[in-house]
């Protein structure tokens, strides 16, 4: 497929005009951030802000009605054999269509057709992305410790069978400790599984921006951001090439 067809594949996708929508949103958060340290343009900075606010609310748009889909992922993924995995991405996908929903609530309260307590629903859908990121990030771990044991059990085979064609060859050889994990296992393990070190970095980078907007943590607009970018361009590079995409 040509770099043409590609780039139509990728904008008829609304998760792939979200994830751009999104990038956009955080990089002028951060540019507008940097430009008002250094004492910049002012006007400059309040357009970036419009720009910033009119990205969330298209954004908001864009994903009216999609809890019902994370809904529907729920039911799939409680059938996972896994317990883990069953009840850690199932209670995710569960909120995140929570999280959506009061994002719904308040998108309609945005553009009047409803009057609500806005900080009240706005920490409630906080709430709910950020156990749908912990969730995410303990799913990421978990996964990362069952590769990783599984890369040291195939090095450790390959290295039991080199280490017994050294003796019928009388050779001599060192003597190794059959349980350790080693370095070159863990590099091995990345290298051979980036969707999971993408969703870890993903994850890791979006659990600033709830606990931020929850007041748990105190950071500036540039590091939320920062966060933000990070996490976008990975979205932006798991929808572009799917294969890079952790699933279920």
């Amino acid at each position: 497929m040509d770099i043409a067809a590609k780039i139509i594949k990728f904008n008829s996708q609304t998760n792939g005009r979200d994830k751009v929508y999104r990038t956009c949103q955080y990089g002028c958060k951060l540019v507008w951030w940097c430009l008002q340290q250094n004492q910049q343009d002012k006007d400059l900075i309040r357009k970036l802000k419009l720009v910033e606010s009119s990205m969330s609310l298209t954004r908001k748009w864009l994903r009216l009605g999609k809890s019902l889909d994370f809904v529907q992922a729920a039911l799939k993924t409680i059938h996972l054999p896994d317990v883990f995995m069953r009840v850690t991405i199932t209670l995710s996908k569960l909120n995140q269509a929570l999280y959506l929903f009061f994002d719904h609530i308040i998108l309609a309260n945005r553009i009047g057709i409803i009057s609500i307590d806005n900080k009240y629903f706005s920490s409630l859908s906080n709430r709910f992305w950020l156990t749908t990121i912990i969730l995410g990030l303990a799913r990421d771990i978990y996964e990362l410790a069952v590769l990783l044991e599984d890369t040291a059990r195939q090095n450790r085979l390959i290295e039991k069978e080199k280490e017994l064609e050294q003796k019928s060859n009388g050779e001599v050889i060192g003597v190794t400790n059959p349980s350790q994990i080693k370095y070159g296992d863990l590099v091995e393990c990345v290298r051979e599984n980036p969707q999971v070190m993408l969703d870890t970095l993903k994850n890791g980078s979006d659990i600033f921006l709830p606990l931020q907007g929850l007041g748990y943590l105190s950071v500036s607009p540039g590091v939320v951001g920062l966060c933000g970018l990070i996490s976008s361009l990975v979205g932006v590079v798991t929808v572009w090439n799917s294969k890079l995409k952790l699933s279920p």
